[in-house]
């Protein structure tokens, strides 16, 4: 999971727990805990400040020329909201996937949507998307991205990260980092069954150091 590169930094502190050799990170501002991978980055959490139903009418311009769009535009379908970048690899590394689970489950009333997370050029994302096969929609995240998140529970603490809403536009479930198959398929079961909890999956997070991050770049 790779932290947004133009948010201000936290420094983590890391420990390492033994023969078992994992990491975790330590809040330096609050003192909470949570797992995540070694040379990990992330930027504090947004304060909400806007409400949910703010957050389903945020306004925001689709990468394909189509207007703008908003998450209340999919109500009757569930979504699973991905944020993701084009210079985060394992962001990249998810969009075959979305892109087949879209395919696969449209006609159940799968709705997959692709918020551009922390990017500087409209046209530069729309240049990535070209040399792509995206079947869902992508649209351009805004400077309200993180209060988005916050108004439905989360924290954008890092990229990529996916939230699960049901077909009134109500979260079921968070999951932060790479999503895999079979962690995708969690997701989607939980998304068309309707039945799911707000509280955030603990995932398998990709974190490399922002020093490499600062190399990673789809253009």
């Amino acid at each position: 999971m790779q932290a947004p590169r133009h948010a201000p930094l936290i420094v983590l502190l890391l420990v390492a727990a033994g023969a078992a050799g994992f990491g975790v990170f330590q809040w330096m501002n609050k003192g909470g805990t949570a797992p995540q991978a070694d040379n990990a980055t992330a930027m504090p959490p947004a304060t909400k400040t806007m409400s949910a139903e703010e957050a389903l009418n945020l306004k925001m311009d689709s990468l394909d020329g189509s207007g703008s769009h908003k998450l209340a535009d999919y109500k009757g379908k569930a979504v699973l909201l991905n944020f993701w970048a084009t210079w985060c690899a394992p962001c990249r590394q998810e969009i075959p996937l979305l892109v087949r689970l879209q395919a696969q489950y449209a006609a159940a009333g799968l709705q997959v949507v692709g918020i551009a997370t922390d990017e500087t050029s409209e046209k530069d994302v729309q240049a990535f998307l070209k040399r792509m096969v995206v079947n869902y929609p992508m649209l351009m995240g805004t400077d309200d991205v993180g209060n988005l998140v916050a108004a439905f529970g989360g924290s954008l603490i890092g990229l990529p990260y996916t939230l699960v809403l049901d077909r009134s536009g109500k979260v079921l479930t968070i999951h932060a980092g790479e999503l895999h198959a079979e962690e995708a398929q969690k997701l989607v079961d939980l998304a068309l069954s309707g039945q799911g909890s707000a509280a955030p999956v603990t995932a398998t997070m990709v974190t490399p150091a922002s020093a490499t991050r600062a190399t990673t770049s789809a253009k």
